[in-house]
């Protein structure tokens, strides 16, 4: 039979017994259960640190101080029957303050959680003394003020950090004294230097500063070692290179070699400063002299080697004159030579070109003049064309060649025209006889003839043993045109020719 609840016996958590339940329906399914009293109210215990400890592992790492909730668990605080504990951490990275979980001896479920603080890692260096003010800034509560004769006797000590002195003289420098207080040398005057004596004892002073253009030198002698003197070569080898830094070396009649003996080398004209290269027998006519051979090129033979005179930016370029040696003692002129390189082993010997100059744009190319006697006597123009001033002489045992020649042979009759583009050729006639007083003519096609070309022929005929007696051939030039020519061919004898004759031409004045 139900009772009220005033009637009810009470109960409270340290009375219950495991036999106490409470009382649970579930609507949807219309079912009961109980869960255990003491199961809903848990007994929590003081951390008080009684009895013995074990000490945990101290660290950094964040502690729960109770199981159950933090960010490290999966329960949402939105369920309001849920207790969420916070975690404790440091974020004491050098290791100053740690966390560690302490463990009860005598039941190791009971642990405690310990914040241990450990002064040897305390690291300035990463400290700020603009807070802290553990040596004090200036206007700190713990300012240390050198100035303040009372924060320490007497003068700072050399061992100390200072100079163990109390003032030094305006403009003074100051001179090591080993643990003694710190010397002075005095003030020094304008130009004067400090230079060091010996080991041991203070430097000296250099007082002189010496006169314009003179240079500090090292004087043994000297009570300082140095002296302001004027520079001076002396004979002496350099171990790198020279640099005058932009100034002037004047040799006066001195030489520039390089050996010790003899007057070769490079001199100077002390009125022209003109340069001569070379021996004993020096002149100076000119900027450049050079006595004795001129040498030129590299000997890997990668670059061709140029005399070139400088470009002109003004004007007509100047003429270049390579001239020999004029007899000044009743002898004849010296001669020029202009002669190639020789070949080695199987090597052809060097070409000698001699070119005008190129044109540009619209400008003219330039000629090639050989000249005698102050007149020019051959001139090779743009054209290629060849003008003798005087007679052209040929050498009796040379005679005139040719490169340019041809050969053609006549084909189907006598009239029939040949075409070949050479100055001189053999043309071959077509094996027929020329009857007694007859005549034949027959077109030549030349590109190289003009109208005023001179054209040379002869006739070669059959061997006497094989020609017909009285039989005779000639040959005669007619209607010269720009680019042909014809031939006629006219037997005066009384006999017929031979089939086997050939025509010779010679052209002298080609067409341009």
């Amino acid at each position: 039979m139900s009772k009220r609840i005033s009637q009810l016996r009470t109960a409270n958590k340290a009375a219950n017994t495991s036999r106490e339940y409470l009382l649970l329906s579930n609507i949807d399914s219309s079912t009961s259960s109980k869960i255990a009293l003491n199961d809903v109210l848990p007994t929590l215990q003081s951390g008080k640190a009684t009895g013995g400890v074990t000490q945990g592992t101290a660290g950094t790492t964040i502690q729960d101080l109770f199981v159950g909730g933090g960010v490290g668990s999966t329960a949402g605080n939105t369920d309001k029957s849920v207790l969420i504990f916070k975690g404790l951490g440091v974020s004491d990275t050098t290791g100053t303050l740690k966390i560690r979980n302490d463990k009860s001896t005598a039941d190791s479920t009971k642990q405690n959680l310990m914040l241990v603080f450990d002064p040897s890692n305390i690291d300035l260096n990463a400290a700020s003394n603009t807070n802290s003010k553990f040596l004090s800034e200036f206007g700190g509560p713990n300012q240390l003020d050198l100035a303040d004769t009372t924060h320490y006797t007497n003068q700072l000590a050399v061992a100390g950090g200072g100079t163990g002195a109390s003032t030094f003289t305006d403009g003074a420098l100051l001179v090591g004294n080993g643990t003694s207080a710190v010397e002075t040398i005095g003030t020094m005057a304008a130009g004067a230097l400090v230079v060091g004596t010996a080991a041991g004892t203070n430097p000296g002073v250099l007082t002189s500063s010496g006169s314009n253009g003179q240079v500090l030198t090292v004087n043994t002698s000297a009570s300082n070692g140095l002296e302001w003197a004027t520079p001076v070569f002396k004979s002496t080898s350099f171990s790198a290179t020279l640099d005058t830094n932009g100034n002037d070396i004047k040799l006066g009649n001195g030489v520039l070699r390089g050996s010790t003996a003899g007057d070769n080398g490079i001199t100077l004209n002390t009125a022209t400063d003109y340069v001569f290269i070379g021996g004993a027998s020096k002149y100076y006519d000119s900027f450049l002299n050079v006595g004795g051979d001129i040498t030129l090129g590299i000997q890997d033979g990668t670059a061709a080697t140029n005399i070139t005179a400088r470009d002109c930016s003004s004007g007509t370029s100047p003429q270049l004159t390579i001239k020999a040696s004029s007899s000044t003692a009743a002898a004849a002129g010296g001669a020029i030579r202009v002669q190639a390189g020789a070949g080695h082993t199987n090597g052809s010997g060097g070409n000698t070109t001699i070119a005008g100059g190129r044109k540009s744009g619209s400008g003219t190319e330039g000629s090639v003049f050989l000249e005698t006697a102050g007149t020019t006597r051959l001139t090779i123009d743009e054209s290629g064309h060849s003008t003798f001033a005087d007679q052209v002489v040929l050498e009796s045992s040379r005679g005139m060649l040719t490169s340019d020649s041809g050969a053609i042979t006549q084909g189907t009759s006598l009239t029939t025209a040949v075409s070949i583009n050479k100055f001189a050729g053999v043309i071959t006639l077509h094996a027929t006889a020329i009857s007694a007083a007859a005549e034949h003519e027959f077109t030549v096609t030349n590109s190289l003839v003009s109208t005023t070309s001179m054209i040379m022929l002869t006739v070669q005929s059959a061997a006497a043993s094989t020609e017909n007696d009285g039989a005779t051939l000639c040959a005669n030039i007619s209607d010269v045109a720009a680019g042909s020519f014809k031939i006629r061919l006219t037997n005066p004898g009384s006999q017929a020719t031979s089939t086997s004759n050939k025509i010779h031409f010679l052209i002298i004045g080609v067409n341009s």
